[in-house]
């Protein structure tokens, strides 16, 4: 307090010892452990800055941000300093915002709590807009962020990916012109080890493919199977967070490039960690009510997300080549099969109506394409075994879980199942083996938009049945 009164008395007359006094005071502000004491003598700091010669506020500045990769006590010390520059000589930390801004922008994202909130709190204070901001200081905030991944520190790491997440997430596409330099430190630094908190590399990756796939496509074509290839191999780790975010990260790359040929890529090894032999044990002996089963349950048997597992399966449904995916047809139905069994959650069926709901849209709209018509004895095929081996096991998903999301989205499910078969002539000939039980079901539905969904397939069903009749 007396410096800083001595400072504001004396105003430009202290000039000649403002280099004695910054390196009394910036040390003090290092070391204070309390937190008043260190916010005084950071105040007492700024109002010097605002006499010192340029080279004495470069250096003051220059260490101040150096903190920011210190311990605890440092990284509060550089929040608290910079704070008070900000508040008592924001002219001179005016020229200095190519350094300042990185370091505030990426320290926002520690993981103390503490440390993050003085941070944010100076972001909100400092930046009147995030996105002009960012885009101001992209190529300094881009060059921090790729120390912070290559250094040994797996703090600086997890930080750096969780800012690479934020640039993207604002920035979006303006970000492509530095997406070369992000994905190679993210790419280089994925494979080995695990360790706490790497899981924010795979989002921060997934978040740059989704942002700048249209760079990363034209720049380098094959660029898009490389990272395809290394998240895949995530999938295969068995740490459970980890894995979820693999299998997350995957959905979202396979949406980002739309590539049709990574259908035939990735679904096969979908397909081989939903048909283990193990999981097929898990989903045969879980004999429970679904409606009662826990995510912990489901944890101490496998790390396999299923729920992720599927949308991933639907994500790469929806891009493929349906050649391909006629190809994988008997493999698709058992997965949806096993998948629908009693011993997986409510949720991973929710997933599962979603994932039949978009494949009988791509083979309707094969069906209905006259340029296509090489395909369409196999589509008759496809739809005629999805729908009687499916439909039964949907209906059983109504009756067993008494779940009202469960029921609309089964009901829903099963309409889409039944529009399509009726709408190819050519597979009405067998005998539909489940009307009672949908019927019963019907019946017994309290949910009135599940019960209309029903109504729907009943009809359909009654008027095909109608139809066979009257041509046999």
């Amino acid at each position: 307090s007396f410096i800083s009164l001595l400072v504001q008395k004396v105003a430009v007359d202290i000039k000649p010892f403002t280099s004695t006094l910054l390196k009394i005071l910036f040390p003090v502000v290092k070391e204070e452990k309390s937190s008043l004491s260190k916010r005084a003598f950071a105040n007492a700091c700024a109002i010097v800055l605002k006499y010192a010669a340029t080279s004495q506020s470069q250096t003051l500045i220059e260490d101040t941000t150096a903190l920011h990769v210190g311990d605890r006590n440092a990284q509060i010390s550089c929040a608290i300093l910079m704070k008070s520059y900000s508040s008592v000589a924001s002219d001179i930390l005016t020229g200095y915002h190519a350094i300042i801004v990185p370091v505030i922008f990426i320290s926002r994202f520690e993981d103390d709590k503490n440390v993050s909130i003085l941070f944010e709190e100076l972001w909100e204070e400092s930046m009147s807009s995030e996105r002009i901001s960012l885009q101001l200081y992209m190529g300094e905030i881009v060059s921090l962020i790729c120390e912070g991944i290559m250094s040994s520190s797996w703090a600086s790491k997890k930080k750096s990916a969780l800012a690479i997440s934020k640039l993207s997430e604002v920035l979006g596409e303006a970000l492509s012109p530095y997406h070369d330099a992000l994905l190679k430190s993210l790419m280089k630094e994925l494979p080995g080890r695990l360790w706490e908190g790497k899981d924010a590399l795979l989002y921060a990756l997934a978040a740059v493919c989704t942002s700048c796939h249209k760079a990363i496509s034209t720049i380098d074509p094959a660029m898009p199977h490389a990272i395809l290839n290394l998240i895949a191999s995530a999938c295969t780790k068995k740490v459970k967070k980890y894995r979820e975010a693999a299998f997350c990260c995957l959905e979202q790359v396979i949406k980002a490039f739309n590539i049709t040929g990574f259908f035939s890529i990735i679904f096969p090894l979908l397909f081989e960690i939903c048909n283990s032999s193990t999981l097929i044990k898990f989903g045969q002996v879980q004999q429970g009510s679904d409606a009662v089963k826990t995510e912990a349950g489901e944890e101490e048997h496998n790390s396999v997300p299923f729920a992720k597992v599927v949308d991933c399966i639907t994500s790469c449904i929806s891009s493929g080549d349906v050649r391909d995916i006629l190809e994988q047809q008997k493999n698709l139905v058992n997965v949806i099969l096993i998948l629908l069994s009693p011993g997986f959650l409510w949720t991973v069926k929710m997933s599962v109506f979603l994932l039949i709901k978009q494949l009988c849209t791509r083979l309707h709209n094969i069906a209905n394409d006259s340029q296509q018509s090489s395909l369409h004895a196999g589509v008759n095929l496809f739809v005629h075994e999805l729908f009687h081996s499916v439909s039964p096991k949907v209906v059983e998903c109504i009756y067993a879980i008494k779940i009202a999301q469960v029921h609309i989205g089964a009901s829903e499910c099963l309409l889409a199942m039944t529009e399509l078969y009726r709408a190819l002539p050519q597979v009405h000939s067998t005998k539909i083996g489940f009307k009672d039980e949908l019927l019963q079901q019907y019946k017994a539905e309290k949910n009135e938009q599940a019960k209309s969904f029903l109504k729907k397939s009943i009809d359909i069903i009654g008027s095909l049945e109608q139809q066979n009749s009257q041509t046999s």
